[in-house]
């Protein structure tokens, strides 16, 4: 026991043993084997740890005589130990999925990321080859990643690959070979990072992009002259690609709305597109969308209880739909629907996608419609025309000729005078007839006669054709000296409609023309004492002369009302002053500022319809939109660009023209709507307000209107010049903060706290805080957050 005590020997706590507590003389104490763990200092202080056994020796009598340990050195062991909890402690605090194999490509790191990843625990994985566990899709097999990993060394590759669950997941792998020290490849570290969030947002960027691209090559389509039936097949088929559906139709509500008509789709059989009908009644598809006048979607069609699947429908097996309305003039068109064999949900997106792309085969249809009635109205015109020139004009000079023919024979039987006195006024009439054919044919011609002075000779012309009713004009110094357009010819033509009207089919003996202004608008009222008529009963023979006064009047933004009793009929027509006076004037000249492609293409669509301006220009950006100001009229300006404020731009646009204008399009922030106005806006409009709104709008400012009343003006001046004075004391602050502030408030912006700042700038805590107090006092500011916020408006400070 003395000898013994002469060791140094230590327990792992670093205490000395006493003489009794050393592992022999316990041993030989007890008579039991001990197992412990122990180290003893070497000379010089070092110490050697290791793993101890006694054992007691006894001899042939059974008498304890002896002890024998056995020490091996457990220095390496516990340090390898040692690492690899620290590894395996690191790997676990990683994200990613860190998955290493042997050379043979056995499992032998396997962390709480590859646990997440691919749902295995790593019981279930280590030692056991890896391409029994990761099941990967596509050409890149486990196979070919392992033959790469022995060619190279290293890959990095995108794959499919799926869960123990079976979900697929899209996975990012970085691996390499791991060599000891004499080079020899000892296994396969590798990195697996999730990818599907990542890959699956930008798939779903693509095709929102792929599909903005078709609802705008479509939109050109639609405003273009093309042909109806181009502009409804091109959109199912825009639908098809963009959606990836296998059945697209478009059907048309038919006359009487009772029937549906297949007039466009994909993937239907032959011979059925533009001969198939079905019902618009509520209990169908199509029709139950047309009847709601709203988006319908259902994921399973059979079982939905709102409607029942047609037997043609049901032939091609459909599992879910979506159908949204095509709006017409004055009724929907009809639906665009779409139709899975499968059962799937339908995004939101895609039912936005869908009704982007009814709301420009809506726009084709307006196109068309007009265009029709147009034809129509013209045509009628022509006809009325010649059967006027036909049953009047013609027969009066044929009865003139038959009296002149008779005249010169009857010379000299001395009938000559009293057949000459009934050839005059017969010839009277039929000059009147002419004069106003003529009349009616050069309303439609382009002229240098002002409104007002067409609308006295309509007046004259219409008192000679009626010498025994009484036609009275007021008014008519209200009516403006301008050029004859579009919109005045429409004007007039009702006006004439209305007369010839009241002359020829309401027995009056007096008729009244009166013009006045009202506000913005001309109106022209026409009143008879005639017997009267029911105003809402249908018209008796298909087009007739109150269908021809509406179109005419609502083709030009006008309105057409009329009230009729036993006691007359009054017809009163009206269209705005502004839109008279500015026909004949030079289109407009438009730019367009939007980052947002899909409402920019809508709003330059609602000003392509309209015959006094002209889209010159569309930017998403300030740095687009700066290069193309040169030549503008007005400019409708998006406050929110991804580049910068948009007034920028606005006051760019005045310096260049000081004549442009520029309409603001806000989110109703009052702050960006004062310095919208500061910066030379004339007028501004929150991004709620529809389509025809800005046209109006920008109309209106060309005509000279005041968008903003005067006190809401200086108010709004009043605020930009506020914020105008605390944006430079705010600046001043900033100016304040020392580089050292300034590095603290980036660190803030960076995410660390108050001991991370510390360590990173290797200051102390106590430091830190006072550099937070000292900004905050600068700033006038009560919080870290609000300090952040102040610097981050104020570009102090960037997220990196």
């Amino acid at each position: 026991i003395a000898e013994i005590d002469s060791f140094a020997m230590f327990h792992p706590d670093g205490r000395r043993y006493a003489p009794s507590e050393w592992m022999l003389a316990r041993s030989l104490a007890s008579e039991e084997v001990i197992v412990d763990e122990e180290f003893f200092r070497l000379e010089g202080g070092a110490r050697i740890s290791y793993y101890a056994s006694s054992y007691p020796v006894y001899d042939s009598r059974g008498n304890l005589v002896a002890a024998v340990g056995v020490a091996r050195d457990a220095t390496t062991e516990q340090r390898a130990n040692s690492e690899r909890a620290y590894h395996s402690s690191l790997l676990d605090n990683v994200d990613d999925a860190v998955v290493g194999t042997d050379a043979d490509f056995c499992l032998t790191v396997w962390n709480r990321g590859a646990e997440r990843l691919y749902g295995f625990s790593a019981d279930e994985v280590l030692g056991r080859p890896a391409r029994e566990v990761a099941s990967y899709a596509g050409d890149q097999s486990r196979l070919d990643l392992e033959r790469e990993l022995l060619e190279r060394d290293r890959t990095r590759v995108a794959i499919a690959a799926y869960r123990k669950d079976g979900t697929p997941i899209q996975v990012e792998l970085t691996s390499a070979a791991v060599r000891d020290a004499d080079g020899t490849v000892t296994g396969y570290l590798g990195i697996h990072r999730d990818m599907t969030a990542q890959k699956r947002a930008e798939q779903e960027r693509t095709r929102r992009a792929y599909q903005q691209s078709r609802v705008a090559s479509l939109g050109l389509r639609a405003l273009g002259r093309g042909d109806l039936q181009a502009v409804l097949d091109e959109a199912t088929e825009a639908v098809s690609d963009g959606i990836g559906v296998p059945l697209v139709a478009i059907a048309e509500v038919l006359p009487g709305g009772e029937a549906l008509a297949l007039r466009a789709g994909v993937g239907w059989r032959e011979g059925v597109v533009g001969t198939g009908k079905g019902t618009a009644r509520r209990r169908s598809f199509a029709g139950y969308a047309v009847m709601a006048g709203q988006p319908v979607v259902s994921a399973d069609l059979e079982a939905d209880p709102r409607f029942e699947i047609s037997p043609f429908l049901r032939a091609y097996a459909p599992a879910s739909g979506v159908a949204v309305v095509i709006a017409g003039r004055r009724s929907p068109f009809g639906a665009l629907a779409v139709f899975s064999t499968t059962a799937r949900s339908f995004a939101v997106q895609e039912v936005d996608f869908l009704q982007a792309v009814a709301n420009v085969v809506s726009i084709s249809v307006d196109r068309a419609e007009s265009e029709n009635l147009i034809v129509a109205a013209l045509e009628a015109e022509r006809r009325r025309i010649a059967r006027d020139l036909h049953d009047q004009a013609l027969q009066d000079l044929t009865d003139a000729l038959a009296e002149a023919s008779a005249a010169e024979t009857a010379a000299g039987e001395g009938e000559t005078a009293e057949r000459l006195a009934h050839l005059v006024p017969t010839l009277r009439r039929t000059g009147q007839q002419v004069r106003a054919a003529i009349y009616d044919l050069q309303l439609d011609a382009e002229g240098k006669r002002s409104v007002r002075e067409l609308l006295v000779g309509l007046v004259n012309v219409q008192r000679e054709l009626a010498p025994d009713c009484h036609i009275e004009l007021e008014g008519d110094r209200e009516v403006p000296e301008d050029v004859l357009g579009s919109v005045g010819t429409r004007l007039l033509q009702g006006v004439r409609e209305a007369l010839v009207n009241a002359r020829r089919h309401s027995g009056a003996t007096a008729i009244r023309v009166k013009a006045e202004r009202e506000d913005d608008q001309l109106c022209v009222e026409v009143s008879d004492d005639g017997r009267g008529f029911d105003v809402d009963a249908p018209p008796a023979n298909g087009w007739t002369g109150i269908n021809g006064m509406r179109e005419r009047v609502e083709q030009v933004g006008g309105g057409l009302t009329i009230r009729s009793t036993g006691a007359g009929t009054t017809v009163r027509l009206c269209v705005r002053l502004e839109a008279v006076a500015d026909v004949a004037q030079r289109k407009a000249r438009v730019l367009l500022v939007e980052d947002h492609a899909i409402v920019r293409e809508a709003i330059a669509a609602m000003f392509a319809r309209e015959a006094d301006f002209d889209v010159v220009g569309q930017a998403a950006s300030l740095a687009e939109a700066r290069s193309m100001l040169e030549d503008v009229d007005v400019a409708v300006v998006d406050l929110a660009l991804p580049d910068g404020f948009g007034g920028d731009v606005i006051r760019d646009l005045r310096e260049v023209n000081p004549h442009a204008q520029a309409l603001a399009l806000t989110a109703a922030d009052r702050g960006d709507i004062a310095r919208a106005i500061e910066s030379g806006a004339a007028g501004t409009l929150t991004k709620t307000a529809g389509l025809d709104e800005v046209v109006e709008a920008v109309r209106r400012l060309r005509a000279g209107e005041t968008l903003v009343p005067v006190e809401e003006l200086v108010d709004l001046l009043r605020l930009a010049a506020r914020d105008r004075d605390r944006e430079r004391d705010d600046r001043r602050m900033t100016e304040s903060l020392s580089p050292r502030e300034c590095e603290v408030l980036q660190l803030l912006a960076d995410g660390l706290g108050s001991q991370d700042i510390a360590k990173r700038l290797h200051i102390t805590l106590r430091t830190e805080r006072n550099h937070v107090a000292s900004i905050l006092s600068k700033l006038g500011v009560h919080s870290r957050l609000q300090a952040l916020l102040f610097a981050l408006r104020y570009g102090v400070v960037g997220i990196r």
